[in-house]
C-alpha cells in the first residue's frame, strides 16, 4: 500500500486522500471478486459444452480407427480360415470392397515371408504379372531400389486396390527397421499392431500414415507360445491408413467440423516425437483488443487413445468467447466500477506530509540493498568460477594466500580453507626451475601483470600443466597490496597436442613410422651414411587382401600388427620400418656396403614374415614381395628412392610374387609404359577406339556359316592396333573390363541384328565374358537390357564362359547360368579341357556347347594321344546332349579327323581369320564356304 501511495501519479494528484484511495481500492477489489465469480461460472458452462463436443469428436475418430481394425481382422480371418492359401483373385474379390468403402483406407495388403533361396523363383513367377517386378527396398533418400541380399524377406504380394499402390507391390517390409520391429511385435503378440507415423510408399513418399499389421500363421490358429508363433508365421495382413484423411472424413461425415473449434491430431514418429497428422483451424471471431481481454484466451483440451499399441492425442481448441456470452459478468463489472468511484469521491483527502519522508527513506534503503547485493553477487561469481582464482598478499613475505576459491581447492586436492596463509610457492612443483616460474617471480617483484605456462603439483602428486595469469590489485593511492592469480588447467590440451604430434609421424594401427616420418628418416640416414649406400625397401605382403575378405577387417588388423612387430624385431636399431598404407611397408637399411649384405638383412625380415602366424584360432602363412633401391645409384632424394623401390616391388609381384627385385632403369620404363597404357585404356571406350572383328563358325555337315565369334580389337591413335592379350589383363586388374565387356555385348548383338535384317540368315553370335563380368550381380539384367535394346532374339546370342570362372563359386555360377538359359540365351564352355574339367560339375551345368581348345586340335595329326583326347571330348559332349565346336582348325588333316569324329562345327584359319565387319559380311553372303577360303 505504501509503495502504491508513493507512486508519482499519486504524488501529483494531491487532492486524493489516503482514505479515498483505500475506499476506491476496496470497492474495485470487491467488484473484481464479484466479476471473477460470475465470469468463472460462465467459463465453466462454456468449458462443459466444449468438453462434450470434444468427446463426440473423439468417439467419431476412434470409431473410424476401429472400423479400419475390423476390416484388417476380417481380411486376416480370411487367411486364417484357409491356412494362408488364398489366391490373388480371392484376395482382390474380398479386399477390394473393404478398401473402397473408406477413402482413408489406402490399401489392404498381404505380405509373404520368403527366403533368399526362394527369391529368384518368386520374382520370376511375379514377372509374369508384372514384367519389371523385383523385390525392392527403400533407400534413405526415399527412392525404391532392388533389395540387397538377406536371409529373409517380407514381401508385399497382394495389394488392393493396385491403382495408386504400384510402388508397394514387391516392397520388402523387412528392410525397414521400424516396420520390421512392428511386424515382430505383431507376430509375438498375435494381435493387430500399429506402426508410428511413417512416410508411406503411396503418393511417392509424400503421404504420412500408419500401417496396421496382423500376423498370418500356418494352419490359421494362433500358437500359445511366442517361439511357436514366430515359427508358424507365414506373413502378415496390412492396412495402410492416411491418418489425416481418416480424421477429416470421419468428422466431416458426422458434421463435427462446424462450430468454430479447432482440432489437431498428433501421432508419434519413429523417434517417438509428436507429429501432427491432421489440423482443422479454429474460427477466430474479429474482436477488439479490449474485447479479447474481457473475453479471455482460447481454451484447449487434449484426449489420448491407443490404436494397435500406439498412442494418439486429439487436441481441441476453443476460440476466445465473444461479449454476448458474458453479459452478466460485464454488467457486474460496470455497476461495481461506477459505485466505487462514487463512494471514493465522497471521502476527503488527509495530509500527506509524511509521505515524502517515507519515500526518501525507502530510496536510501534501496541504494544500500543494491550495493550489498552487488558485493554478494561478485563473491558468488568468484566462488562459482570453474577456473582456480587466488588472492595473495603483496606486502607480506612469501606472498601468502589470503583467499582461494572452491575450484582452486578442488583442482589442487585441498580441503576448504587449507590453503589460507600458505606461501604461493606451495603451488609450484618441488625442485622445478622452469622459465615460466622465473617470469612469474619477476612480475611479482615488479608489481606488474604476468603470464606463463608452468607445471604444478597437486596434493596427491598429480602433475598439472597450467596457464597462470597474475594481475596487481592497487589501493586508492595506487600502491599494490594484493595480486589476483588466475589459473587455467591445460593438461588435457597439452596431452592431446602431444598425441596429435605422435599421430602425425607414426601409423596409428602398427605404431611404425608413417610416410611423413619415413622421408625424414631417409634424409637422416643419407646425411649420416658417409660413403656407404642407404637402401630403401618397398615390402608388400602377398595376397593379404584375402585375409580381409575372408576373416574380416578386425582379424586383418591384428595380423598387420603382428607382422609389423616381427618386421621391427628383425631390423637393427639404426634401421627404420614404416607402414606406407594397407599391407605395404617401407624399410630403410643402413650399414650395408653392397647388395649382398642388403639382401641378407632383407631375407631375415622376409623369413620372420614367413613364420606361421596364429590369429584368433587361424594359422596364417604369408609370403612377401620386395623391391630395393639404393642411394646414391638409384636416387639422391627420399621421394626418388621410395618411387624406385616401389617400381622394383611391382616388378617382383609381376614375376610371380614372393621374390626380391633390385631396381633397374628398364623397370621404370616398363612401369611408365604400363601407366600410359592404363591411362589410354580409360579413355578408349569414351573416344570410341574399340572395334569388333568376327571369326565365322562353320557347320561341318553342310559347310554353312551358322555363326560368328566376336573378338575385340583396340585401335589407338599413337599405339596403333593393340592386341587383346596386351590390354585384357590390365582391364581385368583395373575393373575396366566390366564397361568394356558391356560394350562388346551390345555392339555384337547390334551387328548380328543388322546381318539378320539384311537377309543373311538366323546367325548366332558368340561373346566371351570375363570372370569379373560374370561375377557382377546385375549380369542377367544387363543381358536382358541389351537384348531388349537391340531386338536380337535370345537364341541368337551365345555367351562363352571358361571353366575357371565357374569353379570360383559353382552354386552361384549355376544359378546365373540358369537365369540366362531361362531367357533363351545359349551357353558354351570355352577352352574346354584346359581348366578344372570336373565331370561332376559339367553334368550339372546348363550348357549348350563345348568348345575344344586349339591346343588339343593342334595335336590331332601328330599325336595319337591328342587325337584320342579330342574324340573323347566329342563323345562326352554328345552324351550330355551338347554341341561341339573345335577352335584353331588350320589344316585339312585336322578338318578330316574332326569330321570323322562327328564334330558339329569348327572355326579357324582354314576357313577365315578374325576379320572386320565388311570382310566377314562378304563371306556370310556366300552362305557356304570351303577350306582355305575356297567357295563351293
Amino acid at each position: 500500500m505504501k509503495r502504491l501511495l508513493a507512486h508519482p501519479l499519486f504524488q501529483r494528484w494531491r487532492v486524493v486522500s489516503r482514505a479515498a484511495v483505500a475506499t476506491s481500492l476496496a470497492g474495485f477489489a470487491l467488484t473484481a471478486i464479484l466479476f471473477g465469480v460470475a465470469r468463472q461460472l460462465e467459463g465453466e458452462g462454456a468449458r462443459a459444452e466444449f468438453e462434450q463436443r470434444t468427446a463426440v469428436r473423439m468417439a467419431a475418430v476412434t470409431r473410424a480407427f476401429d472400423d479400419a481394425l475390423r476390416d484388417l481382422r476380417a481380411l486376416n480371418l480370411l487367411f486364417a480360415a484357409s491356412g494362408g492359401a488364398i489366391t490373388r483373385a480371392s484376395f482382390d474379390a474380398f479386399a477390394r470392397p473393404l478398401a473402397a468403402r473408406n477413402a482413408y483406407l489406402l490399401a489392404l495388403e498381404y505380405q509373404r515371408f520368403i527366403t533368399h533361396a526362394e527369391r529368384p523363383a518368386f520374382e520370376a513367377a511375379r514377372r509374369r504379372l508384372w514384367p519389371d517386378y523385383a523385390v525392392r527396398e527403400r533407400l534413405p533418400s526415399g527412392a525404391l531400389a532392388r533389395a540387397g541380399v538377406r536371409a529373409r524377406y517380407l514381401v508385399t504380394d497382394y495389394v488392393a486396390p493396385i491403382s495408386g499402390n504400384g510402388d508397394a507391390f514387391g516392397y520388402d517390409a523387412w528392410s525397414g527397421a521400424e516396420e520390421r520391429a512392428t511386424t515382430e511385435r505383431a507376430i509375438d503378440s498375435g494381435a493387430p499392431t500399429a506402426t508410428p507415423v511413417l512416410r508411406l510408399l503411396q503418393g511417392e513418399g509424400a503421404l504420412r500414415g500408419v500401417l496396421l499389421i496382423m500376423p498370418v500363421y500356418r494352419a490359421g490358429a494362433v500358437p500359445a507360445e511366442v517361439r511357436a508363433r514366430r515359427a508358424a508365421a507365414l506373413g502378415t495382413t496390412l492396412a495402410v491408413l492416411d491418418a489425416g484423411m481418416l480424421v477429416g472424413t470421419s468428422l466431416e461425415d458426422a458434421r463435427l467440423l462446424s462450430g468454430g473449434d479447432g482440432l489437431v491430431l498428433h501421432g508419434r514418429d519413429i523417434r517417438g516425437a509428436r507429429v501432427p497428422v491432421f489440423s482443422h483451424p479454429a474460427s477466430q471471431p474479429r474482436l477488439a483488443p479490449w474485447e479479447r481481454w474481457l473475453g479471455g484466451g482460447a481454451d484447449t483440451l487434449t484426449r489420448s487413445f491407443e490404436v494397435g499399441g500406439v498412442r494418439w492425442e486429439l487436441t481441441a481448441l476453443r476460440p476466445p468467447r465473444t461479449l454476448d456470452s458474458q453479459v452478466g459478468s460485464l454488467s457486474i463489472l460496470g455497476y461495481g466500477c461506477v459505485l466505487t468511484l462514487a463512494a471514493a469521491a465522497l471521502v476527503q483527502q488527509r495530509s500527506v506530509r509524511t509521505r515524502r519522508i517515507e519515500s526518501l527513506v525507502e530510496r536510501r534503503s534501496a541504494d544500500l540493498a543494491r550495493a550489498a547485493g552487488a558485493l554478494r553477487l561478485h563473491q558468488r561469481a568468484i566462488e562459482s568460477a570453474a577456473n582456480p582464482i587466488l588472492l595473495i598478499s603483496a606486502t607480506r613475505p612469501g606472498y601468502p594466500i589470503e583467499y582461494a576459491n572452491p575450484a582452486c581447492e578442488r583442482l589442487l586436492g585441498y580441503g576448504p580453507g587449507e590453503l589460507l596463509g600458505r606461501p604461493l610457492a606451495v603451488l609450484a612443483r618441488p625442485g622445478s626451475d622452469e622459465p615460466g616460474l622465473e617470469e612469474l617471480r619477476q612480475a611479482l617483484h615488479a608489481c606488474r601483470k604476468g603470464h606463463a605456462l608452468v607445471r604444478q603439483a597437486t596434493r596427491d602428486e598429480r602433475e598439472l600443466v597450467s596457464e597462470v595469469y597474475i594481475a596487481p590489485v592497487n589501493n586508492e593511492h595506487g600502491l599494490t597490496e594484493h595480486f589476483v592469480v588466475t589459473t587455467y588447467d591445460v593438461t588435457v590440451a597439452k596431452r592431446y597436442e602431444a598425441e596429435l604430434a605422435h599421430q602425425a609421424r607414426y601409423d596409428t594401427l602398427t605404431g611404425l613410422a608413417n610416410r611423413a616420418l619415413l622421408a625424414d628418416r631417409i634424409e637422416r640416414a643419407i646425411a649420416a651414411a658417409g660413403s656407404l649406400p642407404v637402401w630403401a625397401v618397398a615390402l608388400d605382403i602377398d595376397h593379404f587382401k584375402l585375409v580381409n575378405d575372408t576373416l574380416g577387417r578386425r582379424l586383418g588388423d591384428e595380423a598387420l600388427r603382428a607382422l609389423a612387430t616381427r618386421i621391427a624385431a628383425a631390423l637393427r636399431q639404426t634401421d627404420t620400418a614404416a607402414r606406407a598404407g594397407g599391407d605395404d611397408f617401407m624399410l630403410v637399411l643402413t650399414g650395408c656396403s653392397d647388395e649382398r649384405q642388403a639382401a641378407a638383412r632383407l631375407q631375415a625380415v622376409r623369413e620372420a614374415i614367413a613364420e606361421p602366424l596364429q590369429v584368433d584360432g587361424h594359422t596364417l602363412v604369408f609370403g612377401s614381395s620386395a623391391g630395393v633401391a639404393g642411394y646414391p645409384a638409384d636416387g639422391r632424394d627420399p621421394e626418388t628412392l621410395v618411387k624406385h623401390a616401389e617400381v622394383a616391388m611391382y616388378r617382383a609381384k609381376q614375376t610371380g610374387r614372393n621374390a626380391v627385385q633390385f631396381y633397374a632403369p628398364h623397370m621404370n620404363a616398363h612401369a611408365t609404359d604400363r601407366l600410359a597404357l592404363e591411362g589410354a585404356l580409360r579413355g578408349a571406350l569414351r573416344e570410341d577406339q574399340f572395334v569388333l572383328h568376327f571369326q565365322p563358325q562353320v557347320e561341318l555337315g553342310s559347310g554353312r556359316v551358322v555363326g560368328t565369334e566376336a573378338l575385340i580389337r583396340w585401335r589407338h591413335p599413337q599405339f596403333g592396333t593393340v592386341r587383346p592379350e596386351r590390354f585384357i589383363a590390365l582391364a581385368e586388374e583395373t575393373g575396366l573390363i566390366v564397361p568394356i565387356g558391356a560394350w562388346v555385348l551390345r555392339a555384337a548383338c547390334r551387328q548380328n541384328v543388322d546381318w539378320q535384317r539384311a537377309g543373311l540368315g538366323r546367325l548366332r553370335i558368340g561373346v566371351n565374358l570375363s570372370a569379373r563380368q560374370f561375377s557382377e550381380p546385375d549380369l542377367v539384367q544387363t543381358v536382358r537390357q541389351v537384348l531388349d535394346e537391340t531386338g536380337l532374339p535370345p537364341d541368337s546370342l551365345e555367351i562363352e564362359l571358361t571353366e575357371s570362372m565357374m569353379m570360383a563359386d559353382v552354386e552361384a555360377a549355376i544359378e546365373t547360368m540358369r537365369c540366362l538359359k531361362a531367357m533363351g540365351v545359349k551357353l558354351s564352355i570355352d577352352d574346354f579341357g584346359t581348366g578344372y574339367s570336373s565331370l561332376s560339375y559339367l553334368r550339372r551345368l546348363p550348357v549348350d556347347v563345348l568348345k575344344i581348345d586349339r591346343c588339343f586340335v593342334r595335336d590331332i595329326a601328330g599325336s595319337a594321344d591328342g587325337a584320342a583326347m579330342v574324340g573323347a571330348i566329342i563323345s562326352l559332349a554328345h552324351g550330355l546332349r551338347m554341341q561341339v565346336i573345335a577352335e584353331g582348325v588350320e589344316t585339312l588333316a585336322q578338318l578330316d579327323y574332326l569330321r570323322g569324329c562327328g564334330c558339329d562345327e569348327v572355326q579357324g584359319h582354314i576357313f577365315s581369320r578374325p576379320e572386320p565387319v565388311h570382310a566377314v559380311e562378304r563371306l556370310l553372303r556366300l552362305g557356304r564356304v570351303e577350306p582355305s577360303g575356297l567357295q563351293a
